[in-house]
């Protein structure tokens, strides 16, 4: 929406997926290099103040960019429907807002779904699930999107809604509070080339950061294929009585870890994992874990002198795009290296992991070349070869 003052416009932005970010050359080798320029990878639309209404603009782009059922477009041939074209009463997004202004750091859920319907932010089979305010600005999930609402400037007249579609998110991660960091966070990378990171502060005891994620991977990886592919890779013997650890307690850096032990400790504290997904290869390193489930690669690091403060960042198999491994040498460890949208995931290994190393490259070569998930919105087309 439009500020006050000297900004006077309102503004449409779309991130679209399309690999046209410029890298200026530098002028001097000794200049520091220029901003990169984003082109036609993000496209902002200055629209007149009070000439365009921007909940109409909202409502057209959720009808044509958000997916229905079998996450299918709607297709382009089809018209939205009228009602979501009739200009919305005045003062509709004030009022919405003011109403968010009076509640806690954690708003029910439910209030503010039935106030969303009623200013047309939402789809009619789109519900909210989880409702968050910190500071002037608020967040929320539904079954279909991340809905950020960003109050900004001094006055906070201007205010930016930006949806992500659930079903374009590549990697998320929430990161537990700590000792100095009152606040927890929740993080966000969409498919895209420019910016494609969403960044959220929760107020700490106000949010539920593991129902959070298990929503989000509901609707990312909720129908991959939880199958194991390792056949021996939940045959573990029991650990000796007395012997169960924590999740961030295990000893000796970089070894292999049970993976039995791992899945029941991720299935309660914390409740990480579905119903069907479980660890095949789980390493330690220093204090983190990285972890190789039959849905997604977890990295759990732990953050901070204290180690209070606790990521959990999922990267889905499906959108992982290449892997490579390396095998030991005389004085380091193998290695494992995953290619991804976002940052490349690298994990060192003890020496004399050497058959773990290949482990990794079974499970990976078994889940991203024979099992792999169609990316969510990738379309099948058929040709008929037959035909004259």
């Amino acid at each position: 929406s439009a500020g006050s003052w000297v900004d006077k416009d309102s503004e449409m932005c779309l991130w679209l997926d399309f690999d046209d970010v410029f890298n200026p050359r530098r002028a001097n080798e000794d200049d520091p290099p220029p901003p990169p320029i984003p082109r036609r990878s993000w496209i902002e639309i200055d629209f007149q103040k009070d000439k365009v209404d921007t909940l109409v603009v909202h409502r057209y782009l959720s009808e044509r960019l958000m997916r229905v059922n079998g996450h299918q477009l709607k297709p382009f041939t089809n018209p939205v429907s009228s009602d979501l074209l009739v200009p919305s009463p005045p003062g509709t997004g004030e009022k919405l807002l003011d109403w968010i202004g009076d509640n806690a750091a954690a708003i029910d859920a439910e209030a503010v779904d039935e106030k969303f319907h009623e200013a047309g932010m939402l789809q009619h089979d789109e519900h909210v699930a989880f409702a968050f305010k910190t500071g002037r600005d608020s967040l929320y999930l539904t079954n279909k999107r991340l809905f950020v609402i960003d109050v900004q400037g001094f006055t906070g007249k201007r205010k930016e809604y930006m949806s992500v579609p659930l079903d374009v998110i590549r990697s998320w991660s929430v990161e537990s509070a700590g000792s100095f960091d009152r606040d927890m966070e929740l993080r966000l990378w969409f498919k895209g080339h420019w910016n494609n990171k969403v960044k959220q502060d929760l107020r700490k005891g106000k949010a539920d950061i593991f129902a959070i994620q298990s929503h989000i991977a509901h609707f990312i990886i909720g129908s991959a294929d939880g199958t194991a592919a390792l056949a021996n890779a939940q045959a573990y013997e029991p650990s000796p009585p007395g012997a169960a650890t924590k999740l961030l307690g295990f000893l000796n850096d970089a070894h292999m870890k049970d993976p039995v032990e791992v899945t029941s400790t991720l299935r309660s504290s914390p409740a990480l994992l579905q119903d069907d997904e479980s660890i095949e290869a789980a390493f330690k390193c220093g204090r983190d874990l990285f972890l190789i489930s039959t849905k997604r690669i977890i990295v759990i690091d732990k953050k901070g002198i204290t180690g209070k403060s606790v990521e959990y960042k999922s990267h889905p198999l499906m959108y992982n795009k290449a892997f490579s491994i390396q095998t030991e040498g005389h004085l380091e460890g193998s290695e494992a290296k995953v290619y991804t949208d976002d940052n490349d995931i690298e994990q060192d290994l003890a020496k004399g992991e050497k058959d773990n190393i290949w482990a990794i490259h079974n499970i990976l070569s078994e889940k991203m070349l024979n099992e792999r998930q169609a990316e969510i919105g990738e379309v099948e087309v058929e040709i008929d070869l037959s035909a004259e």
